[in-house]
């Protein structure tokens, strides 16, 4: 092949990489007249893998920006890899990896991909980048995951130690192995410290770019929430989200040095077994970090040993961790360590041995925070789950004392750190327990109200309280919502309905308690007055305190109906009435007229749904008649169905009829990212039909009005 350099995409020395961000191509790709020219060069069939990798684009944004729909190396025919780089170097191609998970093995995998849009734009394939690169770090965090459950076994069977040690590959240049003890090995030993890095691991295994390795490692050292945000433009598996809830506010890499990262300890292995079930001993509670710190402080110790006249190292013990920083300043201030070409890359190792240094130093305050959040989240997982307002004290926390001891803290202390954390969560409600000295709370979570309300009927009035205290003054009435039936589902209406009756019969038992506690209070002869009364038709009942009983006219279920004057819209005088915003007219046209509603049969909803998720949205009537493959449903029958459909869910974009018909759904035309990904995949179908470019313009405007 001929090599051209002109057009090559430079190394990742993008100061934009620092920062997790892929370096940006600003250069659209070339025609693909001039594309198509090159390719003949090669030979004739090569269109075929052209059109694959272009259809891989199209997938890529018809499936909600899925890397997996890209077209992958092994894929094509015609191309081999050297075509590939040929063409990406004639900026014909874009060439880029992701790591992925099989779904068989559950391994960590990297998939080789081409990328070449129809539309040929950069901003589309940076999009593309993006994507891939955000599957990277959900793989990457699914395996961190199988691994964690990997070092508690090994952890629990005392074998952690090695299988540290094996990480550390200690070889030369040709690969032998070292022998540790030997001094004339050190300048090796010390650079191999790097294999037990996340680089050396994922350049080793994979061969992974440097590029996107560089972009990898930094979003993995970001924060927690800005992983999640990034991790938001795929659909990334839910052990991904688990990686980095394990780790707290912590990134799930520490950085050691620029070129130098490792994976951060979990909660559970800072803190070990806590479980009180557990029959377990906690045989040993070192970390893979204080394995690896133990490694380096061996090692700075007999570098010193060599480095040091036998007089002048009378201070080095033979062993122990205490002597860590004296280390680390006697090989800083070492002319021969930090500037001969024997010792070359103590640089990163001396940076890495003070990074390990702090993170030793600030190890107790990390397993105290670990030990607090598990015991935090167990309980509001606890919360969750249950059905029923539960007791938060110091019974509740399910943490062996052991583990409470080892990480310098009592139960008390963990209860009040657990208290303290629940005045800041809006989505659980609380409140200060009644009974006993010791400190506590009653806690329901703000989901599980309404189903709380409806089976507890014992409890009605507590969780009614409990709503109140936490700043809503209605309490459980402020659940009541308006639903109109073919807008809301079917179970949000029903669980209105049995919210609404419970709500009313828990009013009837209120009066009547009411009622009873009054009769209850009267002497005898008040009762016997009113029962001679009552003979003579006499109703002798004195004016009774309504304090502390609901006031049904302001929050009784049987006026949720009626609008309050704030909610009817009445303004008070001090208030401006603000001017209507112009409300955006609709992408399409919604139902014909009411009285013509109709359901839409089994057979053709299938359809219908068939062809919504196939095109993500899109729903070609033609399409629709196909699938349902019945000569009782032509066109003209499944567009009345659709069109009066009795509970309101598409609209037809007129528009298109006389090209090709269409409906969406009615939420799509207020989903903007809907409407971007839409116009993307039509920008990037590879079969030229007039109706895709037709339905892109359609689409555009009403995004752009």
């Amino acid at each position: 092949m001929p090599e051209t350099e002109s057009n090559s995409t430079p190394p990742a020395s993008n100061p934009l990489s620092e920062e997790g961000v892929i370096p940006a191509d600003r250069v659209d790709l070339i025609p693909e007249e001039e594309l198509r020219n090159l390719l003949l060069q090669t030979a004739p069939k090569a269109m075929r893998d052209l059109d694959l990798i272009e259809k891989g684009v199209e997938n890529f944004f018809l499936f909600n920006y899925s890397p997996f729909a890209l077209a992958k190396f092994e894929q094509l025919q015609f191309l081999k890899p050297a075509d590939l780089k040929y063409f990406e170097d004639k900026n014909g191609f874009v060439l880029y990896q992701y790591l992925f998970v099989s779904e068989e093995t559950k391994e960590l995998g990297l998939a080789n991909v081409a990328i070449r849009p129809a539309s040929r734009r950069a901003d589309q394939i940076q999009k593309i980048k993006s994507a891939c690169l955000a599957q990277s770090a959900a793989s990457f965090l699914q395996f961190i995951v199988r691994r964690d459950i990997n070092l508690a076994e090994r952890r629990s069977a005392g074998e952690l130690r090695d299988w540290v040690i094996r990480q550390y590959l200690n070889t030369d240049e040709k690969g032998n192995l070292l022998d540790f003890q030997d001094s004339k090995n050190l300048p090796y030993s010390m650079r191999n410290t790097k294999t037990l890095s996340v680089e050396s691991f994922l350049l080793r295994n994979f061969k992974i770019r440097e590029d996107i390795l560089t972009s990898l490692i930094s979003l993995l050292s970001k924060k927690p929430g800005e992983i999640v945000q990034f991790l938001g433009q795929i659909k990334a598996n839910p052990d991904a989200l688990l990686a980095l809830d394990k780790r707290g506010s912590r990134p799930p890499l520490l950085r050691l040095h620029l070129e130098f990262h490792v994976i951060q300890p979990s909660l559970e292995e800072l803190v070990g077994d806590t479980s009180i079930d557990s029959k377990k001993k906690n045989a040993n509670e070192e970390t893979e970090l204080e394995i690896v710190f133990e490694l380096f402080i061996g090692l700075s110790r007999k570098i010193l040993m060599s480095l040091l006249p036998g007089e002048q190292a009378g201070w080095i013990r033979p062993s122990g961790l205490e002597q860590g920083e004296d280390f680390l300043r006697e090989l800083s201030k070492h002319p021969a360590f930090t500037s001969g070409k024997t010792w070359e890359g103590s640089d990163i190792f001396l940076q890495s041995f003070e990074v390990l240094l702090g993170s030793m130093d600030s190890l107790s305050t990390l397993r105290k925070e670990s030990l607090i959040n598990l015991a935090f989240s167990d309980i509001v997982i606890r919360i969750r789950e249950s059905k029923e307002p539960i007791l938060v004290d110091l019974a509740a926390i399910k943490i062996k004392d052991s583990s409470i001891q080892a990480a310098g803290l009592s139960k008390t202390e963990v209860l009040d750190q657990i208290l303290e954390r629940f005045k800041t969560r809006n989505d659980i409600l609380t409140r200060e327990k009644v009974t006993g000295n010791s400190p506590g709370i009653v806690a329901l979570a703000l989901e599980n109200v309404v189903s709380s309300f409806l089976t507890n009927k014992e409890r009605r009035t507590s969780i009614h309280t409990l709503i109140r205290k936490n700043g809503q003054p209605k309490g459980i009435y402020a659940f009541l919502k308006d639903v109109v039936e073919g807008t809301d589902s079917e179970i949000v209406i029903d669980e209105q309905i049995r919210l609404s009756k419970a709500i009313a019969d828990w009013e009837k038992d209120n009066e009547k308690q009411r009622l009873k506690a009054i009769q209850d209070s009267k002497s005898f002869i008040v009762k016997l007055l009113e029962w001679l009364l009552g003979l003579f038709g006499v109703n002798f009942s004195p004016p009774t305190s309504k304090k502390d009983i609901e006031p049904s006219d302001e929050y009784s279920s049987s006026k949720q109906g009626k609008k309050t004057p704030s909610s009817s819209g009445a303004k008070t005088s001090a208030e401006p009435e603000k001017e209507p915003l112009k409300k955006k007219k609709s992408l399409g046209v919604l139902m014909g007229p009411k009285e013509k509603s109709t359901l839409i049969p089994a057979k053709v909803q299938k359809s219908i749904d068939y062809v919504d998720r196939r095109n993500n949205g899109i729903i070609w009537l033609d399409e629709v008649v196909n699938a349902t493959s019945s000569p009782e449903f032509g066109k003209d029958k499944v567009a009345d169905l659709m069109y009066y459909d009795q509970k309101r869910r598409y609209i037809e974009i007129r528009s298109m009829n006389s090209i090709r018909h269409v409906f969406i759904r009615k939420e799509l035309e207020s989903d903007s990212a809907w409407l971007d990904s839409t116009l993307e995949y039509l920008e990037n179908v590879t079969a030229k039909k007039p109706e895709f470019a037709a339905l892109a313009d359609t689409l555009r405007k009403f995004r752009d009005e």
